[in-house]
């Protein structure tokens, strides 16, 4: 009897920030776990960064073409509303694709802000997961944030009160993301809308581990705690990172990491709009200095 191999549906939302993990994972399903995988973009340029990268992937791609949703945004719109609307649109192709393949998905993956594709699992008898790209601790606080009164998110965007989050560190108001301090905007409640809409999948595949945020999944994991918000596994999946390729004219910082000790150095990422000031790298710089985790020898580029 032929067994086959499992085969995973993803769907990821368009820019290099959603792509990259997305097919860091497929990759990883693919050359660890045995599983066939069918990557669903949505069309770019040929001559696009994106292209350029999907075309060197060697993963099976798919592609949908972009809906036209100019009548459907206004212009003043945030990206977070146009991607999402982009996603929406763009569920009745994916659902032609795969209800024509040969060999049917088991599983159907989407990222941030496909969970409107949520519903072709159902229809299409899969099993539907979401992969959250970034860290265990934000996907709790969002999905807790997502699910909390009015009053309560007042309380911490007006009046800058530290939001309470079960089995977490308060957060504070100077770390939260300017969309959660935005109550009446429409990218704070398309927010909501897809955070909301986690628990109807069968779990939830987030880019960490288990020593990196003990605290954050065990609160994840506890039906008393923000499990009571998820109420569906969630499954450390991570580290993702790409791989990085020698090349003739490397960059100086390699020099300096060629000469440090094994396992001495931490590297810290802000994402792909993330940026510090000079004095905000100074007082990090401090903070990491003053923990003990490390030596530092306050080298920076």
């Amino acid at each position: 009897m032929h067994i086959r191999k499992p085969h995973a549906a993803m769907f990821a939302s368009p820019g290099m920030g959603h792509v990259m993990p997305v097919m860091e994972l497929a990759k990883r399903l693919s050359a660890n776990h045995g599983f066939k995988v069918t990557v669903f973009v949505l069309e770019t340029d040929a001559a696009s960064v994106q292209s350029k990268f999907l075309n060197s992937t060697g993963v099976d791609l798919v592609n949908l073409p972009s809906p036209d949703i100019s009548g459907l945004v206004n212009p003043e719109d945030r990206l977070v509303t146009k991607i999402g609307v982009i996603m929406r649109e763009a569920v009745p192709a994916l659902r032609s694709k795969i209800a024509a393949m040969h060999q049917k998905p088991t599983a159907l993956i989407v990222d941030l802000f496909g969970t409107d594709a949520l519903c072709l699992a159902a229809e299409l008898n899969m099993l539907a997961y979401v992969f959250f790209a970034s860290n265990a601790r934000f996907l709790g606080v969002s999905m807790y944030y997502s699910t909390l009164d009015k009053d309560i998110k007042e309380d911490h965007a007006v009046q800058r009160s530290p939001l309470a989050v079960p089995g977490c560190e308060p957060v504070r108001f100077e770390d939260t993301m300017d969309s959660y301090l935005v109550l009446d905007e429409p990218v704070s409640r398309d927010l909501v809308r897809h955070y909301l809409a986690y628990p109807k999948a069968d779990g939830i595949l987030v880019n960490t581990w288990e020593e990196m945020e003990p605290k954050s999944l065990k609160s994840l994991q506890d039906p008393k705690l923000l499990g009571r918000v998820a109420r569906v596994p969630v499954y450390p999946v991570g580290p993702l990172c790409i791989p990085i390729k020698s090349s003739k004219n490397e960059h100086p910082v390699f020099d300096w990491l060629n000469e440090q000790p094994d396992e001495s150095v931490l590297y810290i990422s802000f994402g792909s709009g993330g940026s510090l000031t000079a004095s905000q790298l100074t007082e990090l710089a401090w903070g990491l200095d003053h923990s003990q985790l490390l030596r530092m020898k306050r080298s920076f580029y």
